[in-house]
């Protein structure tokens, strides 16, 4: 409880120190899972053993047993790569962990002097590496990951000190509601001395919800609830938006067809993407997503794609397993 208590009193202060401002580490608000792909971009409230999750929100790790493993693999745009992995492990009295890492590579790009002449290249690349603890208390779960994010370009390189403190509360077995604060931290190197860049501080509210008798699961998920400017600056791009428009830009809608333990299919939108990037007279399929689940022996193959643009989408691919069950995988 004293844990709790410090929890509760620091946030605030590091909540006010991190709104306004342009935001560096936008690594971090990428998707890490194909689940949170298919189901509008991200997803708070799935706390049903899915290791995926932990990325989304610490406190789903009650659900989660020791050895389970997972990988993400995801061609963003213009060859830039994300990956993902995660594992879970017991530490004697002090119960299950899990550690992650997302990994951004942005690729190489030229080198060149003031004059255009080409001296070689360099790569640029983002990490975050991150570990997760989850203790439950009744029907409400919380959880904190302590993350380590750092993003280097060339011989430049910046690093902050991060954390994500969530918490699920389960209704009753088909319902579920979370909230999670977001890199929540602070930047212990810069780029340089004339850049300080804010990080992406976020809190979230979702809920999940599947009706008794039918083969779906319903998900709801909120996010940029603290950046009261955000609308602002859409709006002098001429992304003009009014009244009920500016909710649901905040809000991703998702469901999973629930055809079997081992199938599924997912479709998502997200409003916010859509206005963003829809052209002016057609919205191409911007801020939809769809996704499936396929479960063989014991391995859990996901595929999701989400469409930006009218132009195209991106891929989302992941495998998850629990090496508990190796051998009866052979």
């Amino acid at each position: 409880m004293k844990i709790l208590a410090f929890i509760a009193l620091i946030i605030p202060s590091l909540v006010w120190s991190q709104i306004g401002g342009l935001s560096g580490y936008q690594s971090l608000n990428l998707t890490t899972n194909p689940r949170a792909a298919a189901l509008g971009g991200t997803t708070i409230s799935l706390a049903d053993g899915d290791l995926s999750q932990f990325f989304e929100n610490p406190a789903t790790l009650d659900s989660v047993g020791v050895k389970n493993i997972f990988f993400h693999f995801n061609p963003y745009f213009a060859d830039v790569f994300v990956y993902s992995g995660a594992y879970t492990f017991n530490v004697g009295k002090a119960g299950t962990f899990a550690t992650g890492i997302n990994y951004v590579n942005y690729g190489s790009f030229d080198l060149t002097d003031e004059a255009g002449n080409q001296l070689g290249t360099f790569q640029s690349q983002d990490y975050t590496i991150a570990i997760g603890k989850a203790h439950q208390l009744g029907p409400i779960t919380l959880g904190a990951n302590v993350k380590l994010a750092h993003s280097s370009i060339e011989s430049y390189g910046s690093t902050a000190v991060l954390m994500d403190v969530g918490g699920v509360f389960r209704i009753n077995k088909n319902w579920t509601v979370a909230m999670v604060f977001e890199n929540i931290g602070v930047r212990i190197s810069e780029f340089s001395d004339f850049s300080s860049p804010n990080i992406p501080f976020d809190v979230k509210l979702g809920t999940s919800f599947k009706p008794e008798y039918m083969p779906l699961r319903f998900t709801m998920t909120t996010n940029n609830l603290v950046d009261e400017n955000s609308t602002d600056i859409e709006d002098e791009a001429g992304r003009a938006s009014q009244g009920i428009d500016k909710v649901w830009k905040r809000v991703n809608l998702g469901a999973e067809v629930l055809l079997s333990d081992n199938f599924q299919l997912l479709i998502g939108y997200n409003h916010k993407r859509k206005q963003e990037l829809r052209l002016d007279d057609i919205g191409g399929g911007a801020g939809l997503s769809f996704g499936a689940m396929v479960r063989v022996k014991r391995i859990e193959l996901r595929f999701s794609r989400a469409t930006f643009h009218a132009a195209g989408g991106s891929s989302f691919i992941s495998l998850r397993t629990d090496l508990n069950d190796f051998k009866k995988i052979l």
